[in-house]
């Protein structure tokens, strides 16, 4: 397969939804589902990644393998256990997308009465669109012109990739202006005389390598240039990046208005990972009375066990120690979950259990989004980019003392060591804070990835995220559950076709019966 076909059909599809089943696999029922009394519901949102998707596409094919195609979460004893409706929503925005919802769930995990899923899509391609060939080359030099030094070990030989097809495309498009006698002048000097053949198929050539020139102009704007257009601050980029955010936001502040839904679980997919990262640290920040806790009762109590539970990961990071920071990520945030709905105080309430990321390019995050390693660490520690668990402050004395009477931190604690997620309100005494950058305190992050082999098997995008943005992600490896890809899997992560292991691993993470 020459270059350009493989480009091609590596970047026809973008995300794994475009793999979708035909639709007439979709079980869908003439009548609508009887209302089920007592039968709480959780929002699913899904970020689709880079590229050129249809309104729904990734929609379809997620709720196909993750609830349709799923017996240990549908099978609920009654008629088309696994139907599904797709019905319109105003939550969205957009007139082109729907609500898919299902049939009540088997009852297990943490739904004693079951419980009934609403999946959404957050379509953001049409935000994105108009990326310029400057504004991609500018990209693609920033990602070149670096020390080797500052290039991440596992993407060496993608960058010198990179490199070789940045220096033939140079070559070629310098050969087109070459006059004949150039040529001619040039296979002499090289001493390739049997190579004068290539003198009569020389506008052939070029057209070829015109055609291929355009096609990379393509691709790289309608596909890349929507990686261009949300990592990069630049000025042009500005009001995309604003827009795109704004309508998760929009989405996310509907999904928490009244007491519809218990839960919400926030799926990404390649950049869309990017993109569901901000959101949620935006959508924390703006929520303000969500994280803010009083000295009393279990919240507080909760709060405690995350404190504690955080500074074990940072020290060791055991098995134990892990599940024991999960636990209390799970309690608080449904005790915050349970905050009785205020029209007066509508954003008290904190609904998003799970954050979830597929092929995620935030491994490399040093490499794509920050300049060194170093800038990506002094961005954590500015709270500019939260990681999991939370990126714990040093204490002033008035912080410590009010902490040391809470007992928020164990007897003879260090005053110069001692490090916090939350913060009092030296004003109001017994009110504390987590602070803005702390999403993660209440949100479980697990990443799926598939590691590559040669660049071209498996996902190279992707990889494990605990390593640079925090020890309590949970990173699942598809090649150690089912063995290596031997194609490129970066749009297949719940393709209806993968081996058994590791839809089982998909439906794992989303975890819809809250386990």
């Amino acid at each position: 397969m020459g270059v350009f076909a493989w480009l091609r059909s590596l970047f026809s599809r973008s995300s794994p939804a475009s793999e979708t089943p035909p639709d007439d696999t979709l079980s869908a029922s003439a009548a609508q589902p009887a209302p089920q009394a007592d039968v709480p519901k959780q929002a699913v949102v899904i970020v689709h990644g880079m590229g050129e998707q249809r309104p729904m596409d990734t929609l379809r094919g997620f709720v196909h393998t993750v609830w349709e195609t799923d017996p240990a979460v549908s099978q609920n004893g009654l008629p088309n256990p696994s139907s599904t409706w797709s019905k319109p929503d105003v939550r969205t925005g957009s007139l082109e997308l729907r609500r898919i919802t299902t049939r009540e769930s088997t009852a297990g995990g943490g739904w004693p009465k079951r419980v009934r899923t609403d999946f959404y899509e957050l379509y953001w391609a049409d935000l994105t669109a108009g990326s310029t060939w400057a504004q991609f080359v500018t990209w693609v030099k920033y990602l070149l012109f670096r020390r080797v030094t500052r290039v991440p070990t596992d993407v060496h030989t993608a960058w010198l990739v990179l490199w070789a097809l940045s220096l033939l495309i140079v070559g070629v498009a310098i050969l087109q202006f070459l006059p004949e006698s150039g040529w001619r002048t040039l296979l002499e000097r090289e001493g390739l005389e049997e190579w004068r053949w290539l003198l009569d198929w020389r506008w052939l050539i070029l057209g070829v390598a015109a055609a291929a020139g355009a096609l990379l102009h393509k691709l790289a704007t309608a596909y890349f240039g929507r990686v261009v257009r949300y990592t990069r601050a630049d000025p042009d980029n500005i009001a995309a990046r604003a827009a795109v955010r704004e309508r998760g936001l929009k989405l996310l502040r509907a999904l928490h208005e009244g007491d519809t839904y218990s839960r919400v679980i926030l799926v990404s997919h390649s950049l869309g990972t990017i993109l569901a990262h901000d959101l949620l640290s935006y959508f924390w920040a703006e929520r303000s009375k969500a994280r803010t806790i009083l000295e009393t009762g279990d919240e507080f109590a909760a709060l405690c066990a995350i404190e504690s539970a955080a500074a074990s990961i940072e020290e060791g990071g055991t098995p134990d120690e892990m599940a024991a920071y999960r636990d209390a990520q799970a309690q608080m945030r449904r005790l915050l979950a349970a905050r009785p709905v205020s029209d007066a105080e509508p954003d008290r309430r904190w609904l998003i259990s799970d954050f979830v990321t597929f092929g995620s390019p935030l491994t490399h995050a040093e490499f794509l989004i920050a300049s060194s390693e170093e800038d990506l660490e002094e961005r954590k520690r500015a709270r500019e980019f939260p990681s999991a668990p939370p990126y714990r402050e040093a204490v002033d004395p008035a912080v410590f003392a009010a902490a040391a009477a809470a007992k928020m931190v164990p007897a003879g604690s260090n005053p110069q060591t001692t490090r916090l997620v939350a913060f009092p309100d030296l004003e109001s005494p017994q009110r504390w804070t987590l602070h803005h950058a702390a999403p993660f305190a209440v949100v479980h992050w697990t990443n799926v990835y598939d590691p590559s082999f040669a660049v071209l098997f498996g996902d190279l995008i992707s990889g494990p995220l605990a390593p640079s943005l925090g020890r309590a992600i949970v990173d699942i490896d598809l090649r150690a559950l089912r063995g290596q890809s031997w194609r490129f899997s970066h749009t297949r992560y719940w393709h209806p076709g993968a081996k058994p292991e590791q839809l089982q691993a998909v439906r794992r993470a989303v975890n819809l019966l809250n386990l």
